[in-house]
């Protein structure tokens, strides 16, 4: 009795997740989106009968081939039931339309639809700076998800947004490149519109600015500074070396100096003696008068 009890439980069990799982497969959900005043149509077909739902009111039934869409005001004669197809299609779309909608078909099979409309988005504007024609500003009434962009061809080169909708979405174009024309495209999921802004010839002229000054003064600054230190390390490489040879020619000088010295008093005469008593005075005072001495010496034979 035991074992019979739990397989009665088990088989119960396995019926419901079994139902669960009919239940999910014929139960959809799509997302859809669209713009004020299209049409939209559920592909869910409800061929045998079936019902649309607005969240969670119904607003149109299908009945033995007949539909009847009196249950809601604002949807009254704006549903159409196409008997071939069994598809619900809703035109004339406002912003309130927007919610979810559920097509209820015959044997219960359902399909959930999140629909979201929405208005054209707005058409961008230019405005220049004064005087400035190659300052430009884009800017475009916001609404929801809507976003404005700049496009340097297919890239885009700037891009804005905000949930604030009680503002205006405005993007200047900024760094304007060797290009003659950039487009700002205001866009929101349903609706895409630009305008091309056309570059005149004087923007795309090489400009000097603030930040250009600025790095051709460091460059001029660095190349100084570089001058500067190059001059200085070859100035004292060259008094180095003149310091340098001056020490070697001194240093010449003395040896030959000091060599003539010692020629001279090796040449010194030995016959001061025999020269009489006027010269017992005589002195030599300087190298140049031993080599004096010497010339004498040399005229008068005695060497």
């Amino acid at each position: 009795m035991e074992f019979r009890r739990q397989e009665r439980q088990w088989l119960t069990h396995l019926l419901i997740i079994v139902g669960l799982c009919f239940s999910i497969s014929q139960t959809g959900e799509e997302m859809l989106t669209q713009v004020v005043g299209k049409s939209i149509t559920f592909s869910n077909p409800t061929k045998q009968g079936g019902s649309l739902l607005y969240n969670g009111d119904n607003i149109a039934v299908v009945v033995e081939g007949r539909m009847d869409s009196s249950y809601k005001d604002s949807f009254k004669d704006r549903i159409q039931w196409d008997q071939e197809t069994g598809q619900f299609t809703i035109k004339d779309l406002t912003t309130s339309d927007s919610g979810m909608y559920v097509v209820d078909g015959k044997g219960g099979a359902k399909t959930t639809y999140q629909l979201t409309v929405f208005d054209p988005v707005s058409r961008p504007m230019l405005t220049t700076a004064d005087n400035e024609t190659c300052s430009v500003e884009c800017s475009v009434k916001n609404d929801r998800d809507v976003t404005l962009s700049w496009y340097s061809g297919e890239e885009i080169i700037n891009k804005t947004s905000s949930p604030e909708l009680s503002i205006k979405l405005s993007l200047p174009l900024v760094d304007i490149l060797n290009r003659t024309s950039y487009i700002c495209e205001a866009a929101n999921p349903v609706t895409k519109v630009h305008v091309t802004f056309h570059v005149p010839t004087t923007c795309t002229e090489t400009k000097v600015t603030d930040n250009d000054i600025e790095r051709v003064r460091g460059s001029l600054i660095g190349a100084v500074m570089c001058v500067l230190v190059a001059s200085g390390v070859l100035g004292l490489a060259i008094y180095l070396k003149k310091g340098r040879n001056r020490d070697v020619q001194d240093s010449s000088e003395r040896e030959q100096a000091v060599h003539m010295y010692a020629e001279v008093t090796h040449s010194k005469p030995k016959h001061n003696q025999e020269l009489g008593p006027c010269n017992e005075d005589l002195e030599v005072k300087s190298v140049y008068d031993h080599i004096q001495l010497h010339r004498m010496d040399i005229l008068s034979g005695n060497v």
